[in-house]
């Protein structure tokens, strides 16, 4: 992990400049399509992780694949603990060198697989920023609408170039009043 940005008052103090990166990220964001091989509770997953992320300004076309994954896994995982459910050993037959059939407890296979598939849904949802840790470590994308704080049908967004500075401009320079000439 690395060491906690200074604050400005203390780049201030030592003659430094702060090298940490708090500004958007340079990409534009956008909505990823839904892919059509996804099961019903894979979709409804997807499309709550997309509409977290866009909420939260973070959500880029270039993370299809692993909502993809993040979908697909939290599907697997609500799968293996419905068929889990609460079973910690199950009972299974099994015969014996004499071909005596006894009846053995194992630990419930289906719990390696809520395992796995819970371990990697967090190591996922991390990846995206969907955790609240690693919220405050993802960059907000770039808005298509904003344009430098200009309002939408204003003055500044109509008529643009009554407000940029041009170089051709003449200054305006008072002339002096008649009587003024006279007087020299």
């Amino acid at each position: 992990m690395g060491r906690p940005a200074k604050a400005e008052e203390r780049h201030w103090l030592e003659g430094s400049k702060s090298q940490a990166k708090n500004g958007p990220a340079a990409f534009v964001g956008g909505r990823p399509k839904i892919p059509k091989h996804l099961s019903p509770v894979a979709k409804k997953a997807y499309k709550r992780a997309v509409q977290l992320l866009e909420n939260r300004r973070t959500l880029v076309p270039s993370d299809e694949t692993t909502l993809e994954l993040y979908a697909s896994t939290y599907a697997l995982w609500l799968q293996a603990k419905a068929e889990c459910a609460g079973e910690l050993m199950v009972e299974t037959p099994v015969t014996d060198n004499n071909g005596k059939v006894r009846i053995v407890r194992k630990l419930n296979p289906v719990l390696k697989v809520l395992e796995t598939s819970s371990a990697r849904l967090l190591a996922l949802a991390k990846s995206l920023g969907l955790t609240q840790v690693d919220l405050n470590r993802c960059k907000r994308t770039v808005d298509e609408t904003e344009n430098d704080g200009v309002v939408p049908g204003s003055i500044a967004d109509l008529y643009p170039e009554l407000l940029s500075p041009e170089k051709d401009v003449i200054p305006f320079v008072p002339l002096a009043p008649e009587g003024a000439e006279n007087e020299e």
